[in-house]
């Protein structure tokens, strides 16, 4: 049943569609979307910083399946939590359980999103940034990162 259920959230997460992001410099934001630049295409840059979340804060970060194309995560902060700076290759999100989130980026902007359950997104790189619970209520998000495309 719990392999049923990863394929599904899988699924989901290749078949949503990409959303652009509005302009959210301390604005609130009911979308999951942390992109910092939609204008590069996916691809392996090693210019672009690698601060893997996972290894930083274990704590917030679960493994759910790796192969040589993706990392399926699943990632909780509890309320009043914060994880540690780290940033994402290309991926697709699912939010499991929402809640209100504070998003730090490296140079200093503050964005706020409030997570609804049910909603995918996709993003490009996600440059170094750092997330706080500032609601009430624990937020869930399941992470597929991609490694490569073909």
């Amino acid at each position: 049943m719990a392999k049923l259920f990863i394929l599904i959230v899988i699924f989901c997460f290749v078949t949503s569609c990409n959303q652009q992001p509005k302009s959210t410099t301390g604005k609130e934001q009911t979308t999951s979307d942390v992109t910092l630049n939609h204008s590069n295409p996916v691809k392996t840059d090693s210019a672009r910083l690698n601060i893997d979340g996972f290894k930083i804060s274990p704590d917030n970060f679960k493994l759910l399946l790796e192969n040589e194309h993706v990392r399926v995560l699943e990632y909780t902060l509890k309320p009043g939590a914060k994880d540690e700076p780290h940033t994402h290759p290309a991926k697709s999100s699912y939010v499991v359980s929402g809640g209100k989130i504070k998003v730090y980026l490296e140079n200093g902007e503050t964005m706020i999103f409030d997570e609804k359950a049910g909603t995918a997104n996709w993003s490009d790189y996600v440059g170094k940034h750092h997330v706080e619970n500032i609601g009430n209520s624990t937020v869930r998000i399941i992470i597929t990162e991609i490694k490569a495309l073909q």
